[in-house]
């Protein structure tokens, strides 16, 4: 997969270079990375090999509400990045206390609940981690499901709270 990064001018001629690279086979899709509605509703309709995914910022304290929706409805992936809250964020978002209290719930780290949650809302995470036990933990994500009331008290816990600004 081949991802252009960040909206900017020249976008939509860089974007047909790479859709000749998808005809060609050279690659198999192409992705965007941190578009969001105003740019997609004017990027979409120029181009003619739909992007596979969107790669956004999103964790609980930003979680895009209006933008997942508006891309899948497209039939786009969306991936997050930063999903445990990003460099010098996630401690504090481990610690939440709303996210601790369903995490003791179900027996869980906090870290598990948030990726569960991403993938509850059918968002694709890649946590990053060298440490072996995070890199198990973040796989052990299917032995639990959050209940409709646990992922409205994480939806609430929105703030728009954006942690890298590119």
């Amino acid at each position: 997969m081949m991802l252009l990064h960040h909206p900017g001018s020249g976008d939509v001629e860089a974007y047909k270079t790479m859709e000749e690279y998808v005809k060609d086979g050279k690659i198999r899709c192409l992705g965007l990375s941190n578009w969001y509605i105003e740019e997609l509703t004017e990027f979409l309709p120029q181009i003619s090999v739909m992007p596979a995914l969107v790669q956004n910022e999103i964790h609980p304290y930003y979680q895009e509400l209006d933008v997942v929706p508006f891309i899948q409805e497209k039939g786009i992936a969306v991936q997050c990045w930063y999903p445990l809250g990003g460099r010098g964020y996630t401690s504090e978002l481990l610690n939440d206390e709303t996210i601790v209290r369903i995490a003791e719930a179900h027996g869980v780290s906090s870290a598990q609940v948030i990726l569960r949650w991403d993938l509850q809302r059918h968002i694709i995470v890649i946590p990053g981690s060298s440490n072996p036990d995070h890199i198990r933990e973040n796989l052990d994500l299917f032995s639990f499901s959050l209940t409709d009331e646990e992922m409205e008290a994480i939806r609430i816990l929105d703030r728009n709270e954006k942690h890298d600004w590119y």
